[in-house]
Order: structure tokens, then C-alpha cells, then sequence
């Protein structure tokens, strides 16, 4: 894949998903954060209590991305699924926060990541 930064909404996508892919979660969530106008939520590899059995969470409070092992570092799903809580808990769009939504927002990263490797030829 190509070092330039993309420029539209989908390559921009495309690029935060190989950046997490890659295990650049700082990069992706620092370019996530900017494009969102919210403040970088901290991302700790651990669990929260009453939530002892999830993936992740993500804590308001803390304004803290809690990932249950170091594996889904590299796990686009799950970190946009959780930074979308983060979007939401900032104040940006807020109405409901229904975790579909959440779900729908990593899989619109995760298409057009799919797409731009497709077309660039690069195998998924």
C-alpha cells in the first residue's frame, strides 16, 4: 500500500484500518481523534470490573479504550467499535448510543479498507 495519506473519507478509512492492522493504534487513534474533533482516549490492554467478560470497553469516566487482551491491538473491529463510544461519549452526534451502531461504524472503516486494497490489487 501506498506511504501518501489518502485523501477522501474512504481512503482515510482504508488508511486507520492498515494502521491498526499494522499495530499502529497510537497513529490510528491520533488520526481518528483529529478528524472527529475529539481528545485521543487512552487505550489500556486490560478488563474493568462488571465487564470481567468482553472484548473491550470503553470507560467515559477515564475516557479509556479497555482492550481484555494485547491481541486486539491489531483488531480494527474492535478498537473503532470502542472509538465510536468514545465520539459518542464526547458529545459529537450524540442521540442513542446503540451498540449496532457502534458495529456499523467499524464495518464502514472496514469495507472501505477492503475495497482500496481490492483495487490497488493488494491481497485482504
Amino acid at each position: 500500500m501506498s506511504n501518501a495519506w489518502p485523501s477522501g473519507i474512504h481512503e482515510f478509512r482504508a488508511r486507520v484500518v492498515e494502521l491498526i492492522v499494522t499495530g499502529k493504534i497510537e497513529q490510528a487513534v491520533r488520526l481518528l481523534s483529529k478528524h472527529y474533533g475529539v481528545r485521543e482516549p487512552k487505550i489500556r490492554v486490560g478488563t474493568v470490573k462488571r465487564h470481567r467478560k468482553v472484548l473491550a470497553c470503553y470507560v467515559e469516566k477515564e475516557r479509556q479504550i479497555y482492550l481484555s487482551n494485547s491481541s486486539f491491538m491489531t483488531d480494527p473491529f474492535v478498537v473503532l467499535h470502542e472509538f465510536y463510544h468514545h465520539i459518542r461519549a464526547s458529545g459529537v452526534g450524540k442521540s442513542r448510543q446503540v451498540e449496532s451502531r457502534a458495529d456499523l461504524f467499524a464495518v464502514d472503516f472496514l469495507r472501505d479498507f477492503i475495497s482500496w486494497k481490492r483495487a490497488t490489487g493488494e491481497r485482504v
